[in-house]
């Protein structure tokens, strides 16, 4: 499965629809919606300025949503990234309400496997896709396993997005071999993905990618984004 994160309203609004078709065509499997917040802690320096830049120009966690929603009769999946406190501002079922019937899921970065239950005993209904890192451990995967979601998000690096993973170390072949062993779901890494060679690596290894540091360094030219794309798919 190949994905792509698209930080909404970066650089302006029309950017998230212009991005979304350029990924279709390009021939991606899902799009992750990036709601922005202002203090997004697992991000690196590009993603967090895109972040605030998207706030200071007025993005609202509603306006990523209507946007997405646009694309729901669309032929890819369709999910949000964003933290539990954009969530809880909006209201945990109110959100729920608003987005389930167009999304297959939330990576919410900031919330712990072991916490959504408490998003869950609030009504909230969509899909929350768990984490797996280099230090999952077997007695883990029973909590992965629980989850609603299809995917396993599996962070590919120790640190913040932008950096550059090593697909190839035994360290992460191993993890992943574990978690294969003890899940049905699809694993897909993000965080390191940069290349077209990247992207051969991790089908190596798991079921997918999702590219976003390096995509959204491009949402500021279409026609750059447009290239970088077809240079990831290849």
């Amino acid at each position: 499965m190949k994905g792509i994160y698209i930080m909404g309203g970066f650089p302006e609004k029309t950017s998230f629809a212009n991005c979304c078709n350029s990924a279709i065509n390009a021939g991606f499997d899902f799009i992750e919606a990036g709601i922005p917040f202002n203090d997004p802690i697992a991000d690196g320096p590009v993603i967090a300025a895109a972040a605030e830049a998207s706030i200071k120009a007025g993005t609202t966690t509603e306006m990523v949503i209507s946007e997405l929603e646009k694309f729901k009769q669309s032929p890819v999946k369709r999910l949000f990234m964003t933290y539990a406190n954009v969530v809880y501002h909006y209201g945990i079922k109110k959100f729920s309400d608003r987005v389930k019937s167009f999304t297959d899921g939330i990576i919410i970065a900031d919330l712990p496997n072991r916490s959504v239950d408490l998003f869950y005993k609030q009504g909230f209904e969509v899909p929350i896709v768990p984490f797996a890192t280099l230090e999952t451990r077997e007695k883990d995967m029973e909590l992965i396993n629980r989850s609603k979601s299809e995917l396993i998000y599996f962070v590919g690096l120790r640190g913040i997005t932008g950096g550059q993973a090593n697909f190839k170390s035994s360290e992460m072949i191993d993890k992943l071999n574990m978690i294969k062993k003890h899940t049905d779901k699809k694993i897909i890494i993000g965080f390191g993905i940069k290349t077209h060679q990247d992207t051969q690596d991790a089908y190596a290894i798991a079921n997918g990618y999702v590219v976003g540091t390096e995509a959204v360094k491009r949402q500021h030219s279409l026609q750059e984004y447009q290239s970088y794309l077809k240079s990831l798919v290849g």
